[in-house]
């Protein structure tokens, strides 16, 4: 699987953030507090959805990563190629998991795949 491009719509503390990924390693230097740990998280979440260990803001993604200062949705899209597809995944995640939204498309043909 290869990586292509992120878009982060909202995740903590990125908002309209736009990542196009180059062949190879890719690295992000940035200042501490940037949000390097949150991308990887944002694009762990676009894949396996976000997970929750216990209630407190430490143990609950959901809870770390939702915008402090909104009540909307969060979350963005992420376009791969796998065996030589492209696909886009676009994940929101609301206030609880029944809020939720998971779509993935063929990047190319535009043509939805999966429903969950």
């Amino acid at each position: 699987m290869k990586l292509i491009k992120a878009y982060v719509a909202s995740f903590g503390g990125l908002k309209d953030f736009k990542y196009d990924f180059t062949d190879g390693i890719n690295t992000m230097k940035q200042d501490n507090g940037f949000g390097k740990t949150m991308f990887a998280t944002f694009i762990k979440c676009m894949f396996y959805g976000i997970t929750k260990t216990g209630n407190g803001i430490d143990k609950s993604e959901r809870k770390k990563y939702k915008p402090w200062n909104s009540t909307e949705k969060f979350g963005g899209y992420l376009v791969f190629e796998h065996s030589g597809k492209v696909f886009r995944v676009e994940r929101f995640f609301g206030s609880k998991s029944s809020e939720d939204t998971f779509d993935l498309y063929d990047e190319v043909t535009g043509k939805y795949k999966i429903p969950i």
